[in-house]
């Protein structure tokens, strides 16, 4: 129950620190569709974009009005399960990334404009395998918030990687040590 609480990537995280057998027999005791989520992360080494990507982000289909877009992430599970909804995510049928558009557009967009004068056609992304320092840099260089992950033959979005994983994947252990914790 523990772990079906958890973030995917942070439950990817925990399993990958135990040994091969436990993590297996706890991925046994998991709701199908959460061990589904925390099994396609751990086939991505831990250093690379798929190893510290979430699978929870909020995306809704191109070809939306403004409005359309916002009643659909309403509704929407993954929506509800993005704890830091910087960005939306536009897919076609096949989940390829099309675009994205920042919530702040998304919102201040006239409700019955269509997307397209929002939308940014050809996002910075990175694939499944790419460094994490790299991913690191082009958060930084791009001044992004997150960065979506996508599969290099399909362009499917598999997920993304948020600021804070991407940093926090670069920084070395001693500074983290000696930053204070608010919470």
């Amino acid at each position: 129950d523990i772990l079906e609480e958890m973030g995917p990537d942070e439950a990817a995280d925990l399993l990958a620190d135990l040994p091969k057998q436990t993590s297996t027999q706890l991925l046994e005791l998991m709701e199908d569709e959460d061990a589904a989520d925390v099994r396609s992360l751990l086939r991505y080494p831990e250093d690379s974009a798929g190893g510290i990507m979430t699978t929870e982000f909020a995306c809704v289909p191109d070809g939306l009005r403004a409005a359309e877009a916002l009643e659909y992430l309403r509704r929407s599970p993954d929506a509800q399960d993005d704890e830091a909804m910087y960005y939306v995510y536009l897919t076609n049928d096949t989940r390829r990334l099309c675009g994205v558009i920042s919530l702040r557009d998304l919102v201040m967009a006239p409700p019955d404009a269509p997307l397209d004068a929002w939308i940014q056609r050809e996002p910075v992304a990175v694939g499944p395998y790419t460094s994490q320092e790299e991913v690191a840099y082009l958060v930084a260089k791009y001044d992004l918030l997150s960065i979506p992950v996508v599969d290099e033959e399909s362009g499917e979005l598999l997920g993304i990687v948020t600021v804070d994983d991407a940093i926090d994947a670069v920084l070395p252990t001693a500074w983290k040590k000696r930053l204070p914790r608010f919470f």
